[in-house]
């Protein structure tokens, strides 16, 4: 019997009304091409748990377990309350990382970072030569990465790649990628 790769989803999902839906399709969209997939909700978490921080913190140990089991983390880095991914999807993408995981991830734009932030936010223009946000950071990440530095080498270090599209259509490229490793 061939090895089955499994997969990790890091992504903002599990914030949407129908988190269990969305997450449900992907998980079996993945299947249907021979991967164990595994969400979020996946972990040993019991349902109508009191949410407290006793329940935050065994989510957290349950999603860590989750990846350290996973042979891939495919990440949805489009930005999350903002322009930026979601937290817990690039603390998921450095862990990976740093357990040797490949990390894949995906996300809408294509656009270098602070044209993005741009497309997004009002900007101002700043004596430096860069373009100021209203919060008063500068738009200096001008080295062509498409998100935050520090999450873009972390993909593509770990040997995976950062794709441009919907969690559909990127598919097939995700799947040709992965191909390779076989």
């Amino acid at each position: 019997m061939k090895y089955q790769k499994s997969i990790y989803l890091a992504g903002p999902e599990v914030f949407l009304p129908n988190a269990i839906e969305v997450l449900g399709s992907r998980k079996r969209t993945l299947e249907e091409q021979g991967f164990i997939v595994y969400s979020p909700f996946d972990g040993d978490v019991e349902a109508g748990s009191k949410r407290d921080l006793f329940l935050a913190k065994r989510i957290f140990e349950e999603n860590c377990k989750l990846i350290r089991q996973s042979d891939l983390v495919l990440a949805n880095c489009d930005g999350f309350r903002g322009v930026c991914i979601d937290d817990g999807t690039s603390f998921e993408i450095g862990y990976a990382y740093s357990l040797g995981k490949r990390i894949y991830g995906y996300r809408g734009s294509d656009l270098i970072l602070p044209k993005d932030v741009e497309s997004k936010l009002e900007t101002f223009p700043h004596p430096s030569g860069y373009k100021i946000d209203p919060q008063g950071y500068l738009l200096n990440e001008d080295f062509g990465n498409k998100i935050n530095l520090m999450l873009e080498f972390s993909i593509s270090g770990s040997g995976g790649e950062l794709f441009f599209g919907t969690f559909e259509s990127i598919l097939p490229e995700f799947i040709n990628a992965e191909s390779g490793y076989d």
